[in-house]
């Protein structure tokens, strides 16, 4: 009887022991496979459990002093093995620290390489862009200097056109001094006679001449011969070879057109004017045509352009455009409502 409670408390020693991390071991117990004989138990006094047989190391007498103490052993030897797996631990987790530190750092030393060499890229893309900055600032420059220097140049150039074209203007309007136009002339007029031949002997008979005009050339006009019915005739173009002869002819004329006689004739005779002088005249038909209904208004046109008007009992004026004809309008001038309101309306073309 009391061999059994012995046996049963060294087997809840033993499950202490089990309990407290490798009792068996620890302790020297021994594990051994069930025995068929029942005697070889109650000799070893071990205990059959789950299969297996626990036989406690020390004998059955072992005082709770003695158990004490190897528990304590015991459980320094667990702290010592809780202490080793937390060093190991730690060794582990330092290892791992490590490990994720230096693969932190190498990616960062790749990354600073990259903004390093995106930083460079941007220095130097920075730098060919102030290059070109620079350079496009020069040529703009330099472009600048050579489009101010054109534009003198150019105007220059006008002025020296301007004045070229009024001097290619004024030889020409000399080339035509002893020219004159005659207009109504019927094409074929002429056959059978030279045109000069011909054009002398009809301003003598038109104009009650004298004496022959002489004639250096005379032509009409350039283009196609105007046969048709109700086309109007080209004009002949003659040079007379005496200015003084060129102005008696045209005198002459003027005195004709004043009559009626003159006027419902079919020939008109003119200066020969170059195209632009004719333009700058012909600007003033429209007031010379309303001038022409007033009496006692005496009016004209001065070479190469320019309107005379000598109102009667009034001051002579000059006018070089309609426009200035539109602004100087006023009394002592033909005050008629119908005048004034034409000249108004004046328009230089």
């Amino acid at each position: 009887m009391k061999s059994d409670q012995n046996s049963r408390k060294n087997f809840f020693v033993v499950v202490l022991r089990f309990l407290s991390h490798s009792v068996f071991l620890s302790t020297g117990a021994k594990i051994v496979k069930e025995q068929s004989s029942a005697s070889y138990l109650s000799e070893q006094g071990g205990l059959k459990l789950w299969g297996l047989t626990l036989i406690p190391a020390k004998p059955p007498c072992v005082s709770s002093r003695v158990v004490i103490q190897e528990t304590k052993t015991e459980i320094m030897r667990c702290k010592e093995e809780i202490e080793k797996g937390r060093k190991e631990s730690k060794a582990e987790m330092e290892k791992w620290a490590k490990s994720v530190e230096d693969n932190t750092k190498a990616q960062f030393e790749l990354l600073r390489e990259e903004v390093r060499l995106i930083s460079e890229t941007s220095v130097s893309l920075a730098n060919k862009m102030e290059a070109r900055k620079k350079e496009v600032d020069d040529t703009l420059n330099d472009q600048s200097d050579s489009i101010t220097s054109m534009e003198t140049k150019l105007k220059e150039l006008e002025k020296e056109m301007l004045m070229l074209r009024r001097r290619s203007e004024d030889l020409e309007a000399r080339s035509r001094r002893n020219n004159i136009r005659i207009v109504g002339v019927r094409e074929g007029a002429e056959t059978g006679k030279t045109p000069s031949e011909f054009i002398a002997g009809l301003l003598k008979e038109k104009l009650g001449l004298s004496v022959t005009p002489t004639l250096d050339r005379a032509h009409r006009t350039l283009g196609a011969r105007r046969d048709g019915a109700g086309a109007p005739p080209r004009a002949f173009v003659v040079r007379c070879h005496y200015y003084i002869e060129k102005e008696e002819i045209l005198r002459k004329a003027r005195e004709m057109e004043r009559t009626p006689e003159g006027r419902s004739g079919r020939i008109h005779i003119f200066p020969d004017y170059t195209q632009e002088v004719n333009n700058k005249r012909a600007a003033f038909k429209e007031a010379r045509s309303l001038l022409r209904t007033y009496g006692g208004v005496r009016y004209g046109l001065r070479y190469p352009a320019t309107l005379v008007i000598t109102p009667e009992g009034g001051q002579t004026k000059t006018f070089e455009t309609p426009k200035d004809v539109t602004n100087s309008c006023v009394p002592p001038w033909p005050t008629h409502s119908v005048l004034h309101a034409s000249l108004a309306s004046w328009t230089l073309e």
